[in-house]
């Protein structure tokens, strides 16, 4: 399963953020991951719960937001979503296209609360 392996990634570079930030307690991951990105979201959600006690409090919770797949056509520059794997541009029927949207996994943000205070700050 490699949702455990993007999970660890995921976690190491939140954990960095963290000290670069100077400290704090990470109560909450968000996550965006495109459809194509080869993220099933209930084993990544699953790695994450199990492996987030390891880093963070139990307390932090992962928000993991699927994006669709989004393409423009290269012919006739028409933007559309992408479904059922139809990468054909439903205006002109070409072929050519070029996909914008929905391959990415990445971080979108990060809610701590910092060590000096109860205030949450958002990184």
């Amino acid at each position: 399963m490699h949702e455990r392996s993007l999970v660890q990634n995921l976690l190491k570079q939140v954990s960095q953020i963290v000290v670069e930030q100077g400290g704090g307690r990470v109560s909450e991951i968000c996550v965006q991951a495109g459809d194509l990105s080869g993220v099933e979201p209930l084993l990544f959600a699953a790695a994450f719960e199990e492996m987030v006690p390891d880093v963070f409090s139990v307390e932090c919770q992962l928000k993991l937001d699927m994006v669709p797949v989004t393409a423009v056509c290269t012919h006739c520059q028409h933007e559309f979503e992408v479904l059922d794997f139809q990468f054909r541009c439903p205006e002109c029927q070409s072929g050519s296209i070029d996909v914008i949207q929905g391959d990415e996994l990445q971080l979108i943000s990060i809610t701590m609360e910092s060590i000096d205070s109860n205030e949450g700050v958002s990184a």
